[in-house]
């Protein structure tokens, strides 16, 4: 019984530990060919907030996409993943028409002491139209303040 204390209490203080590690700022810059890469932000702050295996926060994702709430955050290990969805809607016409949504981010990634490394599948929540073309990135990041 002892032993069984002792596991439950050794798993809870890791666990704590670790989500006490992701609580914080990290910046994060974009990698990859400059031509590739998103026009309207070079990087992305994020303000975590670990709470067991959720994750909460805040993404200052430049100009546009903006400033969003972090949603459907989770921390499983080491890996984490969460959604943004930008407060400023894009639009565009051609003669295919119109259409019209919000930046939604999907990031995962892993968290490695102060360094965190990210895919962004940058898509969107549609309003109307087609959906606008899905792109994948690659970030690095680092710690900023706890």
């Amino acid at each position: 019984m002892n032993f069984l204390r002792s596991a439950l209490l050794f798993a809870a203080f890791t666990c704590g530990a670790f989500a006490a590690d992701i609580t914080g700022t990290w910046k994060a810059v974009f990698l990859g060919p400059q031509d590739r890469l998103p026009k309207t932000v070079p990087y992305m702050t994020f303000e975590l907030d670990a709470n067991g295996n959720q994750l909460t926060g805040l993404a200052h994702m430049g100009g546009w996409p903006g400033d969003a709430l972090i949603q459907d955050g989770k921390i499983d290990g080491d890996a984490i993943s969460f959604t943004a969805v930008g407060k400023l809607p894009w639009s565009s016409s051609s003669r295919e028409g119109e259409a019209s949504g919000y930046p939604r981010l999907r990031f995962k990634g892993t968290v490695q002491g102060r360094e965190l490394k990210l895919t962004v599948v940058w898509d969107s929540v549609m309003i109307y139209g087609r959906p606008s073309e899905v792109q994948q990135y690659q970030m690095e990041g680092k710690k900023t303040s706890d």
